[in-house]
Parts: C-alpha cells; structure tokens; sequence
C-alpha cells in the first residue's frame, strides 16, 4: 500500500558474477544438447547448432544475415541450415561459437590463423584483431608469407604494413618462398643497356605484365602459373611476350621459335583443360526443410592490390621477388637473359638456363603496348641514316615511378620521392641535359610520395604528401650543394595531392586532400620566418590540381572535388588576398602538370577520369583563353613538370596501364614532344670546347678573326631566314619512320628532336649568343668560325654549386 506523499524504495534483486557466467554456461549446454535451437551450421560433414539470438549479439555479421533471412521465413520452415563454404574450419567455428556463449576464448597456436579469417568473415573484431596481433608479433621466416596470404589481413593496413616490412628486411628470400608455386619468367636482353635494368624495376614489369594478362586477357593466376613464359623488353619500356613476335621478324630467333612451339602445344591443352572444368557437376541434395549457404569469400574484403612487396637476388641474372596479384601473394622467379640479334636475325649471347619462377611479375616503362617487336634502335636504322645521326634517347630513371616532386635545381632535373604501386619513394636524383645522364642524390627524410616541389632561392621545398599510411604535414628542403634533406616547419594541415609554387618570396601550398575530401585551404610559407599563414582558400576544395605562378599571380588548374575531375580554373592575387575564377580549360584534368613554359601556362597530360591524356593545353594571360598545345609521345597522369634548360620535361607517370620511368621533353624549337636528345660525345665536352676556345683565341686571335669574317658571310644568308645550315640535324630514323613531330610516331613514340644548338643550358645561351658568327659575352664582342656543331659557350663557367655531385 502506498501512502500518499511519500515514494516507496523499490526491491532490486541483482544475480552475482557467478551466476552470469553460470547461467551463459547453461545456455550452452542447451546449444550443445540441441534443446531449443533454431538455427544450424554445416562446416564440411559436421554440424554445429545453435541459436540464432545468441550468435546475432556476438556476431554482426550474424545478426545482419539472420535479420534478413527472418523477413523472408515462411511459417512451414524449420530449422535454419546455413552452410559454411570454403575457407572455414570446424574446429575454428566451433571455438567461435563457444566463445559467443561464454565470453571465453582459447586459441592453441596451430589455430590462430584459422580463427583469425573465420573472425574477420563473421565480423566478430576483437577477436580478429587479438589474432592479428599474435600472428605478426610471431613472424618468422617460415610464416611470414602465409600470414601475408591470410585472407582479411589486407583490410588491416597496419598489420599489412608491419608484415610488408618484416618481408623487406629479410636476407634471403628463398626459405621464406619455398612452399608457394612459382611463376617461371625469362626476360630477354637485346643489349647491355637492358640489361643493365634494376631487380626491382626488372620485377615491376613482370608484375605489370601479369596484369596485363589477367585483366587484358582475362586469364586466371593457375593459367598464368602452368607456362614458362619468356618475354621481350619493347621500345615503349613495357614487356610482351615472345610468343608475339612474328615469324621472320629480326628477332625471330631460334630460341623464340621453339619458344612459340611450346606455347602453341600448351595453349591447345589449357583449352581442353578449361572446358572440362567449366563442365556442370550436380549436387547432392539436402533432407533439411530450408537450407542456406555461406560463402567463403566477401567481396568488401576483397583486396585487389598489385604490389611488389619485396625482391632479392638470387643470382647474378635472377631475381626472386614477393607480390600480390590482384590481392593475391605470390613469388615471382625472374631471370635475365642477354639475347643480343643481329642483322640476320641469330641469336648471340644467350643464356641457356631458365630458372622457374614464382607467381606473377610485372614491369613498366610507358608508351604503346604494340605486340610487335621492335629491332633494336641502332640495328634497324639505315646505313645512311647511322652516318649522320646525332641523337640519342634520353635515358630512363632508376625506377618507374608517379606523383613526384619535380623541379630545377640548379640547372638540372631534380626528381624526388613518388608512388611505385609499391610504397612511397624516398629516393632523389637529377637528371643532368648536358651529359644525359642521371646522379643519385641524398634521400628524403621520410617515403613521400602524392606530393609537389617548388624551387625558390636555391632551395628544393617537398610539401605534405602521404607516406603510404597517412597524409603528411611535413615540409623538407634540399639546397643547392645537394647534401641533405632538412626539415622546415610543419603545415598547419597535413594534406597529400596538393599543388605547390613559389611567388615572390614566398611558397605556396594550394588545396590537397586531406584523407577525407578535396580542400579549399590554401597556406603560404615565409623562409625567413619559417611559419606557414593560412591564406583566402579556394572557392571549390580540389585535390590534384596544377598549380603555377605567372606574372604575380598564382593559378590553379583543374584537379578533383572527391567526385569529379574539374576543368575549372582559380587565380589568386597575393595583394588582395582573393580568389577568382578564369576562363576553364577545354578539358576537365586532375593530376596534370601545370608549368609557365615560353611566357605562358601550360597544362601536362593528367586524367579525364577515365584515361590518362596525352594532350596538353596552353592558356594565354593576355587574351585568357586555352588553346591546344602539342601532344606527348606517352599519356601521364600524375605527371611531373619542369623547365630546365629552355625545355619543358614531362617526367615519370601513369600511362593507364603501367608506371612509367621514361621522361620526354618539349622542345621549343621544333615545338614537338621527344625523347631523344642530341649526343653528348657529338661534341667535345663544354670544359674541354671552352678550353681550347681560349687557348685558340689567345695564340691565334689574328687567325681566327680572319676566319670568322669569312664565315660571317657565308653564314649571314643563312641566318637571315632565322636557321642556320649546322643547327638542325637530320632526325633519327627507326624502322625508316622519322622521328620528329605528329608525322613522325612509331609505336607511340614521337621522337621529333631539338636542333643541337638545344644542347646549351639556359645560362650559357644568357652568358654566350652567336649571331651571323659573332659570339658576345657581357658586352664584348669575339668572332669566331668552324662551330659546325652549333654549341656555343661563354668561355667562363658559371660559379653556382651543382647539385648531388
């Protein structure tokens, strides 16, 4: 009875711990002696009942499932019968649903990778993550590729990347690799210069040709493993296999022959192999009242990754490489073979031991992906052709690589960190134009890749970016001496794919991504007072974008809004700390280069959202409008740009199917996209023309103004017409195709080349004009004659410290 006014003390009855665990423990000898179950799971020819209330608490996937089924339930069925198909063991679900009613879990050490993917498949996470944990703090030689391969590891990136790194540290790959089948690659060799190709760009154009035949051609990784495949490096830095050179080609030699023989033999049996095992097999049916079927794979976890996470020498021409192909880890056993062919076609040189590889392999060098083989460059060329050719390619970078930081540092190329498909690159190198050849250089602090670099002062600046786990606020800076990478201050945001430029005196960092979208922050950073401020932000947030000053301005081209590529354009004044639209490209392009080339904006290459792109843009400051410029030679997406030397570079990429470590150039003269560039032994080296310059204008100044006198009339008629007879050699010839310009493509690559006259850097042609045979160098005027190479140099080298030298 209550009494009005006043509130009775309620009675709480409340069951101790015990009696909890008492009564869970009760709840599963009910499961175990099948009284009141409604739900039961078949793994292989065993039967596990339970209740569908239970698993539903301790299981989302469960409780996601049985929802759905219950809706769908018709009064006349019984018992749920859900089979567990592939993939799941029964003493591993059994473990899991005694866990589901007990709260208890112990698992013996021989089952933990077990319970692990039937955690990860039932969703049950602190499970799964225990055993993750377990399985990597546990690694060993003899584990660590089979806890790489468990299926639901790649959905945790940190335990990946752990596993990746232990893989990487390892001395020798072979014992790690012994219990997983191997795909058998020989890489054939046409000269020195392949060969001479690193393990691990060796390794990621196998991989890439791997993909090729499992996406292009649709074959499975069991087909690809059944065959010895031997392929060819083709001038577009890809490789095809051998199979496709036609018959009496150049390269047809005697060992390809058998080569297609074999091919041909085992293609017929995988056809009868492949039509027998799509034949359909009845199955037995079940007595059970309703019956449902689990599968073993789930395509949220798919992971449909193509990496090479670790490569080791095995010998002096063979490599033995890990990756995942489409998600799945396997061992590649590459070989190298030197199968120089000469002009009749025989083969030289060859290597008579094929060592089997592993599963998949895959490399890149950009450009058309013709089957057909190419001769090589110098054997196919016309004798009169090789007589006077003066040219030659300009040589690849060290490894195939995207999204880098690109700029000038003084006077050369300088490439920083980038994407692989791999990892974050932290690797640095210049490219010198002068010697044509490329320079190791000190390292970055931290694998960088996604991001930009501008130069100001002197002074290399690499911004934000991504490590390959997280976006980076993090700034480093390179200098002139090239020695070391030094830390600047932070960004107030980290943030990857962002666009960098300097103005002024000042660096500026334009949108980005932050992980979760596009930006609209913008920051700008003082070097003397190393401090970013944060600056007008953008009016749409984009990622990607190119980004460039030109004439106090700063503009921002392009890029990505998370959704769509953008063909939208920003210009912000530093005076009035304000952003305004322009006229928009023609094009909608993200990760495209934009640099001021010839006094104007241009536009590289990028991706539409469907292709990379070949075609660039150039945008007019004065008239503001877009016009085409000339196509590359290859297609990149997240390209790098730079000018050095009076060309504009197009560097590294991705070409919409391979990584690419080609370069190619924009020559100014002939206005066409080339890799090929003038020989640097057509002439004397510039130290070695410079000195004897000198020394022939100190003992004979006489001499050689008489000379030069006659040569000045004799060349002014020429010079009239602005082209002088020595500047422009004839182009190079492949397969009697001219190299030089639209007209001139071969296989993807246009090879139309600067004149020779190109060969100077832009400081020399300040320091040093020839006109009519007159050289004037700071006001003094020297006349001089016979140059027919067309290089003219101030005879004073330029006193500024040269970059990783």
């Amino acid at each position: 009875m209550v009494t009005e006014g006043k509130m009775t003390t309620p009675l709480i009855v409340e069951d101790r711990s015990d009696v909890l665990h008492q009564r869970l423990g009760q709840l599963n000898q009910l499961r175990k002696s099948r009284h009141f179950c409604d739900v039961v799971l078949q793994v292989g020819s065993s039967e596990i009942p339970a209740h569908r209330a239970v698993l539903s608490c301790a299981s989302p996937y469960f409780f996601e499932l049985f929802t759905s089924e219950h809706a769908r339930k018709t009064p006349q069925e019984g018992k749920l019968l859900y089979k567990l198909c592939g993939g799941f063991e029964k003493e591993s679900v059994d473990l899991l649903v005694n866990y589901a009613y007990t709260g208890h879990l112990e698992v013996p050490d021989t089952l933990v990778r077990n319970v692990f993917i039937v955690a990860k498949r039932l969703k049950m996470e602190g499970v799964s993550s225990a055993c993750g944990e377990h399985l990597v703090s546990h690694l060993n030689p003899d584990s660590c590729l089979a806890v790489r391969a468990t299926p639901g590891i790649a959905s945790d990136k940190v335990l990946v990347e752990r596993v990746d790194r232990f893989i990487q540290q390892l001395d020798d790959l072979v014992p790690a690799t012994r219990e997983f089948g191997r795909v058998q690659v020989s890489v054939i060799h046409r000269t020195q210069e392949e060969a001479g190709i690193t393990g691990r760009a060796l390794c990621n154009l196998v991989l890439e040709w791997i993909q090729r035949q499992m996406m292009d051609q649709e074959l499975n990784l069991d087909v690809i493993k059944d065959k010895k495949h031997m392929l060819y490096l083709n001038m577009d830095n890809s490789l095809h296999d051998c199979s496709d050179i036609k018959s009496g080609d150049l390269n047809d030699s005697d060992l390809v022959q058998d080569y297609k023989k074999m091919s041909r033999k085992l293609s017929q049996t995988n056809i009868k192999v492949r039509r027998k095992s799509t034949t359909p097999q009845p199955s037995k049916p079940r007595l059970m009242l309703f019956s449902r079927s689990i599968s073993d794979k789930d395509d949220s976890d798919t992971d449909t990754d193509w990496k090479l996470i670790a490569h080791s020498q095995v010998s002096e021409s063979s490599w033995l490489a890990v990756v995942t192909l489409c998600g799945t880890v396997a061992v590649l056993s590459v070989q190298q073979k030197f199968g120089g062919w000469g002009n009749n076609g025989t083969q030289k040189n060859s290597s008579s031991v094929v060592v089997g590889a592993c599963v998949g392999g895959m490399g890149v060098r950009g450009g058309s992906c013709s089957p057909t083989s190419l001769p090589s460059p110098i054997s196919s060329r016309p004798g009169s052709v090789e007589k006077i050719d003066s040219y030659t390619l300009v040589p690849h970078m060290s490894s195939p690589k995207c999204a880098t930081g690109t700029g000038n540092l003084g006077g050369r190329l300088l490439v920083c960190g980038g994407y692989d498909r791999g990892e974050c690159l932290r690797t640095v190198e210049t490219y010198d134009p002068l010697t044509n050849a490329w320079t190791s250089c000190p390292t970055m602090r931290q694998g960088r890749g996604r991001f930009d670099l501008t130069v100001l002062g002197g002074r290399a600046y690499a911004v934000g970016g991504c490590d390959g786990v997280r976006e980076l606020a993090s700034v480093e800076v390179l200098d002139m001496s090239g020695q070391r990478w030094e830390s600047v201050a932070p960004l107030p945001l980290a943030r990857s794919n962002t666009g960098v430029c300097s103005l002024d005196d000042s660096v500026f960092c334009i949108g980005g991504w932050n992980g979760q979208y596009g930006i609209k922050q913008c920051d700008m950073y003082s070097p003397n007072a190393n401090a970013w401020s944060t600056i007008a932000p953008l009016h749409v947030g984009r990622y990607q974008a190119g980004v460039a000053s030109l004439e106090g301005l700063v503009y921002a081209v392009g890029g990505c809004d998370s959704w769509n590529c953008l063909n939208s354009v920003e210009v912000y004044d530093p005076k009035e700390d304000q952003w305004r639209f322009t006229t928009p490209m023609t094009t909608p392009r993200r990760g495209c280069g934009a640099e001021v080339f010839k006094g104007k904006l241009y536009v590289i290459g990028g991706s539409d959202g469907t292709q990379s792109l070949c075609t660039t843009e150039v945008y007019d400051v004065k008239t503001k409008t877009w016009l085409p410029g000339p196509s590359m030679t290859t297609c990149r997406a997240n390209v790098g740009v730079a000018v050095v030397n009076g060309n504009l570079y197009a560097v590294g990429g991705f070409s919409g199917k391979n990584f690419l470590n080609s370069i190619e150039y924009l020559d100014p003269n002939t206005n066409e996209w080339t890799n090929f560039t003038p020989k640097p032994d057509q002439h004397p080296s510039l130290h070695t023309f410079v000195d004897q310059l000198n020394e022939t204008h100190k003992n004979n100044n006489e001499g050689m103004s008489s000379s030069s006198s006659s040569s000045n009339s004799s060349n002014s008629s020429d010079t009239s017409d602005g082209e002088n007879e020595h500047q422009h050699q004839p182009r190079p010839m492949v397969n009697g195709v001219s190299h030089g310009g639209s007209d001139g493509v071969s296989d993807g690559v246009s090879d139309g080349t600067s004149d020779e006259g190109g060969a100077a850097t832009a400081r020399e042609r300040e320091t040093a004009k020839v006109v009519n045979g007159v050289r004037t160098s700071n006001g003094h005027k020297e006349e001089f004659g016979g140059l027919s190479n067309g290089i003219h140099v101030h005879p004073t080298s330029p006193q500024h410290p040269t970059p990783c030298q």
